[in-house]
């Protein structure tokens, strides 16, 4: 089966599942995930987890590493070039608008899905661009797919001339909102501006 195809009826029995879910769910008087007055996308969606990754500085890292702060996390990788840099940039200047505005400091995280070329050392090159505040996260591929698993994120090699080593890498894009127990609250698109992302963040985690 085609990976598109199976991708497509991932989707599909995910959706499924939400609707069957969210009908239990209002059946016993809850409040549906989704339906919060802050910005963002889904809340309450079972998306997120543990893992244990290399930041760019050479050092173990894991999501309890991120306790203490919210977090805004996104799966990409360093030669993307053009959406990626773009996501990147918004949420270090999200993560700038809240401090300016709440004084709540919060960790811009990218966690690569291109490990065989995004090294510590090339990371450790790549994040400060956008913050010096900014996590890049790397490790070996299992690890990195276990993450993206968690996170629900779909990533894959197509082939590329044009590109170092000659691939580039399809993915979904989407920014992470962790709150300050390091546990998913809701998610940004690609499109979201980074007053928006910040107002969300604002909202749903409070200063």
């Amino acid at each position: 089966m085609a990976l598109v195809t199976r991708a497509l009826l991932a989707i599909g029995a995910s959706i499924a599942v939400a609707v069957v879910g969210a009908s239990a769910f209002f059946a016993v008087g809850g409040k549906a995930p989704g339906i919060r007055d802050c910005p963002g996308g889904l809340t309450g969606a079972d998306i997120g987890g543990s893992f244990a990754l290399t930041n760019h500085r050479g050092e173990t890292m894991t999501d309890r590493d991120l306790v203490g702060s919210p977090s805004l996390l996104y799966f990409g990788y360093a030669t993307c070039p053009d959406v990626c840099p773009t996501d990147l940039a918004d949420v270090a200047a999200a993560t700038d608008i809240v401090a300016e505005k709440t004084g709540m400091s919060v960790n811009p995280v990218f966690v690569t899905i291109d490990p065989k070329r995004d090294t510590v050392e090339a990371l450790s090159e790549y994040v400060p661009y956008f913050s010096e505040r900014m996590i890049g996260l790397t490790g070996a591929q299992e690890d990195v797919a276990a993450a993206a698993r968690k996170y629900r994120v779909y990533y894959a090699e197509r082939p590329d001339a044009d590109f170092p080593d000659g691939y580039s890498m399809d993915h979904s894009a989407y920014i992470y909102l962790l709150g300050r127990d390091a546990e998913f609250i809701t998610y940004f698109k690609t499109d979201d501006s980074p007053d928006y992302i910040a107002e969300g963040v604002a909202c749903h985690v409070g200063a």
